[in-house]
């Protein structure tokens, strides 16, 4: 693939991301920063990264106190090993998210059984990062969800990149 056309890719899918699902999330973080809540991250593999990195962003940037539980490795890595893999970072937000805290789910495919446990037993505001909407994505359509942010690509390096921009967004607006 020429560079040329991946950057297309990206481009098309970073115009594609809906602009009222961008203010819902930027209010929602905005509304945590105001009451000093907390910010939790969770994906896994790229998506680890970009949590790792948005948290980041959010404190560096924002003044936003954020977690990437991906990087809280003993700790999760306890609870799967202990507990289940499909559930480390639900049973590990139990213990540290209070009222107020924001969750947010970062999965290309909305597959992540991990990922989407942690939305769905969470009782704090969720903000979803995924891939393309439909079947197959358990993070499509979680009632919950007060914002739901596509990347809509149909390569997963595109769609990891659209979602890295969109956290860089967020961090700086809430700047």
């Amino acid at each position: 693939m020429q560079p040329q056309t991946y950057f297309s890719k990206v481009t098309e899918a970073l115009g594609m991301v809906d602009q009222l699902e961008y203010i819902k999330a930027l209010e929602v973080l905005s509304t945590a920063k105001a009451h000093q809540a907390a910010v939790w991250i969770v994906g896994n593999g790229g998506s680890a990264a970009t949590a790792s990195h948005f948290a980041n962003d959010l404190v560096k940037i924002a003044h936003v106190r954020a977690f990437a539980v991906p990087d809280m490795i003993p700790a999760i890595l306890a609870f799967g090993n202990d507990g289940s893999w499909d559930r480390m970072f639900a049973d590990y937000l139990k213990m540290v998210m209070w009222p107020g805290d924001v969750l947010v789910a970062i999965s290309c495919s909305g597959k992540s059984e991990n990922v989407v446990r942690a939305a769905v037993e969470n009782w704090s505001a969720v903000i979803v990062l995924t891939g393309w909407p439909g079947p197959g994505n358990d993070l499509d359509n979680l009632q919950i969800a007060k914002s739901v942010l596509y990347a809509r690509a149909d390569d997963i390096r595109a769609q990891e990149d659209v979602h890295l921009s969109i956290c860089h967004a967020l961090a700086g607006d809430l700047r």
